[in-house]
């Protein structure tokens, strides 16, 4: 070791920026590695805070490992010149890590990703003839299949509409994001604050525009952030009931968003 790789080392501050800047000046992996150490808890915290959609049958240091990782390539490509906080640059990176993560370990059989399609167009289809959401009886029987059957594959639907929704609201977020990086001060300007505002406002629309079960059953998973366990505690059903409501009222917010996403595409050309 050099002398002046010595003199790094025994003078390494413990202020997050200061050994950002000294990384980047120096390169040195374990100011790198002390960086690291010091957002682990962040790490943490960003995987539990998204515990209400984490399967159970994947472990959680696997997501804690993938925010490690995402990390240290959020640490290389970082620009200190471009003003935004590292803590603010890397919370968004830290859960599309953990979603894209996700995404790769799962895998919907053909099989499932029609009778999606089939249940959300008669789910349709009866809403406009009955005026009202149809109950899971009526929807089954006008499936031809039994309620165990229909509630079985709403089961299996439910995580891949969870990924598609967390998704959603990423890629929106993006297009504010894009805003802000045509200004030099990263003020999100006039056009990014009504941007972001009328986002806010379309999901609490749709949010509310939701039957009651699956209006409940979305705000206590992402607004309490309590599992499918917990949630069935507390509205006094079965998990799987509230796994169902879960699945169908994401993929009716999931509609609803995409649409709205698609308006805006103008808005960022």
């Amino acid at each position: 070791m050099s002398n002046s790789s010595a003199a790094i080392k025994k003078n390494i501050p413990d202020d997050p920026v200061e050994l950002m800047r000294l990384y980047k000046k120096t390169g040195d992996l374990s100011i790198r590695n002390q960086i690291v150490l010091h957002y682990m808890d962040s790490i943490k915290k960003t995987v539990m805070s998204m515990r209400s959609i984490l399967p159970g049958n994947m472990q959680y240091d696997d997501f804690v490992n993938q925010g490690v990782l995402a990390l240290i390539d959020c640490i290389e490509k970082y620009d200190m010149d471009r003003g935004a906080s590292f803590d603010t640059y890397i919370y968004k990176r830290l859960r599309g890590s953990v979603l894209s993560y996700m995404r790769k370990q799962s895998w919907l059989p053909y099989r499932v990703r029609v009778a999606r399609r089939n249940i959300l167009q008669e789910q349709e289809h009866m809403m406009a003839e009955l005026g009202r959401e149809p109950t899971h009886a009526e929807l089954a029987q006008r499936m031809r299949m039994s309620e165990k059957e229909l509630e079985k594959y709403l089961l299996e639907i439910y995580n891949a509409e969870m990924y598609s929704f967390e998704e959603l609201l990423e890629n929106a977020s993006q297009v504010v994001e894009q805003l802000v990086e045509n200004r030099d001060n990263g003020d999100l300007g006039p056009e990014g604050r009504l941007l972001q505002e009328e986002l806010k406002k379309v999901l609490m629309e749709s949010i509310e525009s939701l039957p009651t079960r699956e209006r409940q059953v979305i705000t206590l998973c992402y607004y309490e952030n309590l599992n499918l366990r917990e949630i069935g505690e507390v509205l006094g059903i079965s998990q799987q009931r509230a796994s169902c409501a879960r699945s169908t009222g994401l993929a009716k917010l999931n509609k609803k968003l995409s649409e709205y996403l698609n308006g805006k595409e103008t808005v960022i050309c």
